[in-house]
């Protein structure tokens, strides 16, 4: 009887290992896990029902407030919307909180890493029909339709500098309200050409809230950033991270998050069958990289804190966890 029990155990470990070729990675035994359930624990969309023809002022959550006015919703057709709609929102203001819902603070253009000051996705909806306010805004909203802004400074990993306003526009999804991932964010800019400034309700050291105005033209993310400026005077490069790749891999997140700001940088892939991802990031920062990797029907979660150089690559050593661990270990970062 002991040996069928022994027999039995090698064969259930044998289950759970595979050759990777000439590391033998093994699996625990865990339950089936995917990026949705780490995004179901990212910050929830709040929803608020409205009357169009009445100004409007919510409060969310966390302790942001959005207003706009009566009226100042249009149809796809242009013509004015008219009896309720629904005002959602999702606020994001933390690292972990960006990792969950695949929310990093990267430019679309230089790839450089911003530091952030919130992040909001933001939509008004009649039914199954996104509504949008009158098109054309300035940077100060005057005899334009916006929605004010106004949202809590996090409490610590700021950059010294003013944010900046930034948009990720996002393709329309086929279910009213859902709301994409993120890749990539453009900076916005006025009439003029000239990037918008997030103000302050007091001095920058000591403000409590983030003011801003937000046209509603297009179906977008919104982030209040700014370039990290702590290591703008150093060199930069490619800092690499090697995961595995087997025909099994559904998908790969990689990050570097920059230790003591509230920044999250995303990491490229290099191939087709990407084994090699990668980053911009300056040379002599301290920074963690982060594996996410769906890979046999498991999550596979792995980090490794790291000083910058030149022709860094790391290698985190990843463990395929449950659900529950992985997030336990993401708020912590």
């Amino acid at each position: 009887m002991k040996h069928f029990v022994c027999l039995c155990l090698g064969a259930a470990l044998l289950a759970a290992c595979h050759k990777d070729d000439d590391v033998v990675e093994c699996a625990p035994a865990v339950a089936p896990a995917t990026f949705a359930d780490l995004r179901a624990t990212a910050p929830a969309v709040q929803t608020f029902t409205f009357d169009l023809n009445k100004a409007q002022t919510f409060s969310t959550r966390a302790g942001a407030t959005l207003a706009f006015g009566a009226n100042v919703f249009i149809l796809p057709n242009r013509q004015l919307a008219t009896g309720q709609a629904q005002l959602r929102v999702r606020e994001i203001y933390s690292v972990p909180d960006m990792v969950l819902a695949n929310l990093p603070t990267t430019a679309a253009s230089s790839r450089q890493v911003l530091i952030s000051g919130g992040e909001f996705d933001i939509q008004v909806w009649q039914g199954s029909t996104r509504l949008r306010l009158y098109p054309g805004w300035s940077a100060n909203g005057a005899g334009q339709q916006v929605l004010k802004l106004t949202s809590p400074v996090p409490p610590a990993g700021l950059d010294t500098t003013p944010m900046l306003l930034w948009q990720q526009p996002a393709a329309a999804p086929s279910v009213a309200g859902t709301i994409s991932d993120s890749s990539a964010w453009q900076l916005r800019a006025d009439s003029t050409g000239r990037a918008i400034q997030v103000t302050t309700t007091g001095p920058a050291t000591t403000a409590s809230y983030y003011n801003t105005s937000l046209p509603l033209d297009s179906l977008s993310l919104w982030n209040l950033d700014q370039f990290w400026h702590a290591y703008s005077a150093n060199s930069s490069g490619p800092i690499g991270v090697t995961v595995p790749f087997t025909s099994t891999t559904t998908g790969t997140r990689v990050y570097f998050r920059p230790v003591g700001y509230n920044g999250l940088a995303r990491g490229y892939a290099s191939s087709a069958a990407p084994t090699t991802w990668s980053s911009y990031l300056p040379y002599g920062a301290d920074v963690i990289a982060i594996v996410l990797q769906e890979r046999d029907g498991l999550l596979y979660y792995g980090t490794q804190r790291l000083t910058t150089a030149a022709g860094t690559t790391v290698t985190p050593t990843l463990e395929a966890l449950s659900a529950a661990e992985i997030i336990q270990r993401i708020r912590q970062l």
